[in-house]
């Protein structure tokens, strides 16, 4: 198998992206198709009329559906994402929306992705202060002008950041209940230490 150049042209072109999707009733026949298995809208049995879009981001949208299809496309074949002022001046739109449909197919790609899905395995965790310099005031933690970002990681895995608002032995504990298993007992979560672990790097097998 020859291996592309990563400056190739995609697999599937803009042209025939726009051949395959001219309008928005193609981009409705491709929905059904792959939600219902297949193009009528209109049950067989007692003649309910199914909404293709429904259940999904796509539901009452006043943004044509070619617009969205395109916005997905671009997302798919870009390699180093697509900002919202991309997405406005491809799509058209304002940048509002552009923004509104850049953070809705980013959710959804995370959920496919499996990035929701709890962390496993030997997972660390540590927080850090992440900011610009600003003259005045202590240094370290709790420097003025900081945000405190909260890391957590599987050893040779999946990675999540959190930004909280403080390094409370309770706030520690909201973020690890909601992203990994019930099997790690979050009562030994200390601020600046967890367990028998040093205060820079925290870990345990979940």
């Amino acid at each position: 198998m020859t291996n592309k150049s990563p400056s190739a042209s995609p697999e599937f072109s803009v042209r025939e992206f726009f051949a395959r999707f001219p309008t928005d009733d193609a981009c409705l026949d491709h929905i059904m198709a792959v939600r219902f298995g297949g193009t009528r809208f209109e049950c067989t049995s007692c003649g309910h009329h199914v909404n293709p879009t429904a259940g999904t981001i796509l539901h009452d949208t006043r943004t044509p559906l070619v617009s969205w299809f395109y916005a997905i496309y671009l997302f798919c074949t870009t390699r180093h994402g697509v900002s919202g002022k991309e997405l406005q001046r491809q799509l058209g739109v304002t940048y509002k929306t552009a923004y509104r449909i850049g953070q809705q197919i980013r959710d959804l790609m995370s959920k496919a992705q499996g990035f929701e899905a709890l962390l496993a395995g030997h997972i660390e965790l540590d927080e850090a202060y992440v900011g610009g310099r600003r003259s005045g005031g202590k240094r370290g933690r709790g420097a003025p002008g900081k945000t405190i970002v909260m890391g957590l990681a599987e050893r040779d895995g999946r990675m999540k950041a959190v930004v909280i608002p403080n390094v409370k032995k309770d706030t520690l504990r909201d973020v690890v209940l909601a992203d990994v298993p019930p099997s790690f007992p979050p009562a030994g979560i200390r601020a600046g230490r967890l367990f028998c672990a040093s205060a820079r790097l925290k870990q345990w097998s979940a």
